[in-house]
């Protein structure tokens, strides 16, 4: 596999990771506006969000090594 390729693939996976993480970051807030949000849904929704973010920045489009 060349360079180009492997770019390719990498960047794929960001936008596919980007996007997931857009859709929890709805969820976060959509928890966060709710008059009793349950307790253990927010956290494991924010869990989830900042594992996606860590994620992200493992990317080389962030700056980080995806090896």
């Amino acid at each position: 596999m060349n360079a180009t390729q492997n770019t390719v693939g990498t960047t794929d996976q960001f936008h596919q990771t980007w996007q997931v993480l857009m859709q929890q970051l709805e969820r976060v807030l959509s928890l966060a506006h709710q008059r009793r949000p349950n307790r253990t849904e927010t956290r494991e929704s924010v869990s989830i969000a900042k594992h996606l973010l860590d994620r992200l920045g493992s990317y080389p489009e962030l700056g980080g090594d995806a090896t």
